[in-house]
């Protein structure tokens, strides 16, 4: 565990479980002051948060061929319409679906520290940075 970090817009270090829960983390999660948090495993992948308790997106970045993916998770059901999470330095713009509450995001950040796979129903859109 000592090789994964886990940092906020706020704080270099959290942390990790069991010492710290990501549910007390994100209670802090706030689009004005602490907008994002990031979950880096020991082979660089991370999972990273961002926006309000009220709506997030949760993005992950994971090893490829060349390189890395970048993607942004959703659920499998529901509009592609696009909508702006607000956050510190302004916001992103994702699909409506890919909109979550912080306890969801806990939720996944929970399954990738475990090593978990994500929920069927969470999809994963891939995009350019």
């Amino acid at each position: 565990m000592a090789d994964w970090k886990f940092c906020c817009e706020t704080k270099e270090s959290i942390p990790l479980p069991p010492e710290y829960t990501f549910p007390q983390a994100f209670n802090y999660l706030n689009p004005e002051c602490n907008s994002f948090y990031i979950l880096t495993a020991p082979n660089g992948d991370y999972l990273q948060c961002g926006g309000s308790k009220e709506r997030c997106t949760v993005e992950r970045r994971i090893h490829s061929t060349g390189g890395y993916d970048h993607e942004v998770l959703g659920k499998k059901d529901g509009s592609e319409v696009m909508t702006h999470v607000d956050m510190s330095a302004g916001g992103v713009e994702v699909q409506e679906r890919e909109v979550f509450r912080h306890w969801e995001a806990i939720d996944l950040f929970k399954k990738f520290f475990a090593g978990d796979d994500f929920p069927e129903e969470i999809v994963f859109r891939k995009v350019n940075l």
